[in-house]
């Protein structure tokens, strides 16, 4: 059996991460109590044990690696049991917890125990207790209301000209002396300067990119890491290179002007990655809390710059998923009136031998209609030869289901063997190498067990496919047999990204991907 030991602290706990530090007290207090959990209990002592752990990340959201990590090694059969230190340590979304505890996991055959709560799902009464469900909502409500009164406490901090962002501007570093303010770090101030300076002189936004990568001046990403930072970036190349947006985003900050700016986007829970663009006029402004890297006069000339060069949308929707298949940047969309999209990477540097040509819309768009209309095909033709192989096995599922059963009652025996033994064992009544030893016989013939117990229910679960399986991928795709027209809504529901390479040639990459696969494998099972 595997045990998975999952750890998390969020940067809103009042354990923070101190300056120069691995992980903080908290995790390492939730470890300690999870191993001395494990080995104090008999069913869970000598499992191999693995770790999951998220330091600094929120409850509330589940977009955190670690847990993404542990779900997708659960979904694949790999993990047996979790434990946490509480519920709260799991999430603290109410619906999603629950969601998990009282569905996902039974279904899945995995165990899940938070220990300070007294929550094991080995008993049926704490799944669906009602003890659970209010633990769950409690932490939900605590999570909003932390987060309403998070966001209050901050606002009244920016409008001291507070500097609140979780990392340093570019070009400064954070005070040791006084805390949440700003103070030149040299180096990278100049390059700031030299950034205003070109784009104040009438250097184009694209010309001044390239010439920052022509001078191999390292990026903002890159100045850090080599400075030390333990920050886990996000970016679409390792390769990283100066672009338009990255000037862009100094050129328009007010901030290097001394100024603190609070409040750009609004974050409904703390925590969250969903967020709305704020209007300016609701923009937290303190101006001259710290020193400047341009003067008033450079940066107004900066922006008087940027008046001829037309400010580009954020891109939203499909079109940030249509991508260059060699650099991984999303492509711009030019909506003249056949619209076509194109790699901005080659404007900038000639590191990657980026597609040159443009690609019309209606192109990727006719590959999308065909390739959606394709795949619909392929579920649905899957799903009859699945539903035809499956006739003759409908029949079998009572007595699959009478063999679980007993299945399932020798693995309570040997569970309840092993109690007994260790109980006699405790008192006395037989030496530590006999309990080890019928201890270890009983696990192997319950991971014997285990194993035939897997095997059958998925058979019984592709004998009740016969019955219905409209809400498979087969019923998902189903009404785009013969889909005319692509809308927004259906390509953010189902496309996972376009790349697009040199001479036309684009790859398509569908969200139900790996489900249409799992119909092919099981498919194939039964020939």
């Amino acid at each position: 059996m595997t045990v998975a030991k999952y750890l998390r602290l969020s940067s809103e706990d009042s354990d923070l991460r101190q300056s120069g530090r691995e992980e903080s007290n908290s995790i390492v207090n939730q470890r300690n109590l999870l191993d001395a959990f494990i080995d104090r209990t008999p069913d869970l002592s000598g499992s191999k044990v693995l770790e999951f752990c998220d330091d600094g990340w929120s409850g509330k959201s589940f977009e955190r690696p670690a847990i993404k990590e542990l779900l997708e090694q659960t979904r694949q059969g790999m993990i047996h049991c979790i434990i946490v230190k509480d519920m709260s340590r799991f999430g603290r979304d109410y619906l999603t917890v629950g969601n998990y505890i009282s569905k996902v996991f039974p279904f899945l055959g995995v165990r899940f125990i938070a220990v300070n709560d007294g929550i094991d799902s080995i008993r049926p009464r704490d799944i669906d207790s009602l003890d659970t469900s209010f633990k769950a909502l409690l932490y939900d409500l605590y999570s909003r209301d932390l987060s309403r009164k998070t966001r209050s406490a901050r606002r009244f901090r920016a409008q001291k000209g507070e500097y609140l962002g979780a990392r340093p501007l570019y070009g400064y570093v954070k005070d040791s002396e006084r805390k949440n303010h700003l103070i030149i770090d040299p180096p990278a101030a100049e390059i700031v300067r030299h950034i205003f300076s070109m784009v104040g002189g009438g250097m184009s936004i694209a010309q001044t990119a390239k010439t920052l990568n022509q001078q191999q001046i390292p990026t903002p990403m890159q100045y850090k890491i080599s400075a030390g930072a333990f920050v886990n970036w996000h970016c679409v190349s390792k390769e990283n290179f100066w672009t338009e947006a990255a000037v862009l985003r100094v050129i328009r900050d007010e901030q290097y002007t001394g100024s603190t700016v609070y409040g750009r986007r609004y974050y409904d829970i703390i925590g969250q990655s969903h967020s709305v663009k704020v209007s300016k006029k609701d923009w937290i402004i303190v101006p001259d809390v710290h020193e400047p890297i341009v003067s008033r006069e450079e940066f107004d000339q900066a922006q008087a710059a940027l008046k001829e060069y037309k400010e580009r949308d954020v891109a939203t929707g499909t079109k940030t998923k249509i991508r260059c298949g060699v650099c991984g940047h999303a492509m711009e969309r030019h909506n003249t009136k056949q619209p076509y999209y194109d790699c901005r990477t080659l404007r900038v540097t000639d590191r990657f031998p980026c597609p040159p040509e443009k690609i019309p819309e209606q192109e990727i768009h006719a590959a999308l209609l065909d390739s959606l209309r394709s795949m619909a095909q392929m579920a649905v033709d899957m799903d009859k030869l699945l539903r035809e192989q499956q006739k003759e096995k409908v029949h079998d599922v009572a007595a699959m289901r009478r063999t679980l059963t007993a299945l399932q009652e020798q693995v309570a025996q040997l569970k309840q063997q092993t109690k007994s033994q260790y109980e006699a064992f405790a008192l006395g009544e037989i030496g530590k190498e006999a309990y080890l030893a019928v201890k270890a016989m009983a696990r192997q013939k319950e991971e014997i067990l285990s194993e035939q117990i897997s095997k059958l229910e998925l058979s019984m679960e592709q004998a009740q496919l016969t019955d219905s399986n409209e809400d498979g991928l087969a019923g998902k795709l189903r009404p785009y047999l013969d889909v005319e027209q692509l809308t927004e809504d259906i390509l953010d529901d189902l496309l996972e990204q376009v790349l697009v390479f040199s001479g036309g040639r684009i790859e398509i990459q569908w969200k139900f991907r790996d489900e249409l696969e799992k119909l092919r494998q099981m498919v194939n099972s039964e020939r």
